[in-house]
């Protein structure tokens, strides 16, 4: 570790010399930063959490100079892609020895690959970086071909982090990738799902078998549906409120609990099943009239929160077929009761964890596990009664009592983005509006907005917009 070093006489905290002074060695440094990788100890190897993809690229770089320059047993080059022993720096578990016997193997480069049944998409993307490095390289005399040889080994550079504990390895991961293009959540699973097939026998396999789901899943929902899809399972599996790293917290979770042929199974089987119960909430989705089940379904649609998805996908998996319809139905009005009720989603999202953990481990309970006592109906009622000063949540709580108005037959215009929610006063203004406003007081104007029996849906927003004698 560096030491402090006191400024010299007159110097004091002057950052534009510093920042000079780093110019002038970025502009005089002999050599190039490429970026970082972080290692993971495991039982005989360094795991690779990040930078796996500049390390393969190195390796065929070197054992194609290598070939090109026909180098002796003696060159220092070959000390870059083995150690002393021997063994091969870098190994990838793939179906294919791709990198052994096409790339690290002395002269291979230099010939024809030949067809296998075995190749699968990450030995042709090893075989066609092959292909790149001799194409860049070919026609280069010995001299540069050295020269850049000791440019490589000598000048260009990475950062080493070493980790002990996996979760901070797969956090450094994601933040280092957070600049530029963000790392998006699903590219984060993705890509532990597929690692945690490393150390199996089959690895290229299961590798394929979990990208393969992993593809359809996303191909299936979409964009925006496999984003809330893969929220509802990291609730389902976590129960815990979310925040930003979310998608590190479930694949933590993932490998401790499904360790080996296990999280090849979560990753294929038990996802598919989550897919079932997460497409079933949307199946009338597009219906004019969403009925019976699907008209609960329609009204917790509305909700700004999230959480009840995951209950209700695990009540559609553990429910018998007889029970779905009754358990629905009540975690529509329960969900609606604590939208009333507790404003602070991260209590709600406390609050539906702890019911869905009890839900997993087989007791539903009365009311979906939750009691309201008569003091705690009153205070809906209140509330209800009362100015909701919360714009966003008193258009939902209205949306919600006008298709409970609805019953079992919940028409699509109340989830519909063109409808909006407008204000009707108790008396018909008519073509008196200004005045209406002028002869209340401000703060009775503004308890009278904020009241939820003054509201009304307009289906669409065109009407929304328009002057109060059509909305009339």
């Amino acid at each position: 570790a560096a030491m402090p070093v006191e400024p010299r006489d007159g110097e004091g905290d002057l950052p534009f010399d510093m920042a000079e002074y780093d110019r002038e060695m970025e502009a005089t440094a002999p050599f190039c930063f490429v970026g970082t990788v972080i290692l993971h100890q495991g039982t005989d190897r360094w795991d690779v959490y990040d930078g796996l993809q500049r390390l393969t690229t190195f390796s065929v770089f070197f054992a194609v100079l290598r070939d090109l320059l026909e180098a002796e047993r003696d060159h220092p080059i070959h000390s870059l892609l083995a150690d002393d022993s021997g063994i091969w720096r870098l190994n990838l578990h793939m179906r294919h020895n791709t990198l052994e016997a096409d790339i690290f193997a002395p002269g291979r480069t230099a010939k024809r690959h030949r067809p296998h049944p075995n190749l699968t998409e990450a030995s042709d993307r090893l075989r066609d970086c092959v292909a790149v490095a001799r194409a860049r390289f070919q026609g280069w005399s010995k001299q540069r071909l050295t020269a850049f040889t000791n440019f490589m080994a000598q000048a260009v550079m990475v950062t080493v982090t070493r980790i002990t504990d996996r979760r901070i390895a797969a956090k450094a991961f994601v933040s280092i990738n957070s600049g530029g293009i963000p790392l998006k959540p699903e590219e984060i699973v993705k890509g532990q799902l597929i690692d945690l097939t490393s150390a199996l026998p089959d690895a290229d396999d299961a590798a394929g078998r979990v990208l393969f789901v992993w593809r359809s899943l996303q191909d299936d929902l979409g964009k925006t549906k496999f984003d809330e899809f893969l929220r509802s399972v990291d609730f389902i599996e976590r129960r815990e409120p979310q925040s930003s790293d979310y998608a590190i917290q479930l694949m933590e979770h993932i490998r401790r609990r499904y360790p080996g042929q296990h999280g090849v199974r979560w990753a294929t089987d038990v996802l598919l099943q989550y897919r079932s119960a997460f497409k079933w909430i949307y199946e009338a989705s597009n219906a004019e009239m969403a009925e019976g089940v699907h008209a609960s379904l329609r009204r917790l649609q509305m909700l700004k929160w999230d959480q009840w998805r995951a209950y209700a996908m695990l009540l559609k998996i553990k429910s018998q077929p007889t029970e779905i319809d009754a358990r629905i139905d009540v975690l529509d009005r329960v969900c609606f009761a604590l939208t009333v009720s507790t404003p602070d989603q991260r209590r709600v999202s406390e609050m539906m964890g702890r019911r869905v953990e009890r839900f997993a481990k087989g007791t539903y309970g009365k009311q979906a596990g939750f009691t309201f006592s008569q003091a705690q109906n009153d205070r809906l009622i209140r509330h209800l009664s009362a100015p909701i000063t919360d714009n966003q949540r008193r258009a939902t709580i209205m949306r919600w009592i006008e298709a409970a108005a609805h019953g079992d037959r919940v028409p699509r215009y109340l989830i519909d983005p063109r409808s909006s929610v407008e204000h009707v006063y108790p008396r018909n203004p008519e073509t008196n509006w200004t005045a209406f406003e002028a002869g209340l007081e401000f703060n009775q104007l503004a308890t009278l907005r904020d009241m939820t029996g003054n509201l009304c849906i307009l289906p669409q927003d065109e009407l929304g917009n328009g002057p109060f004698e059509d909305k009339r």
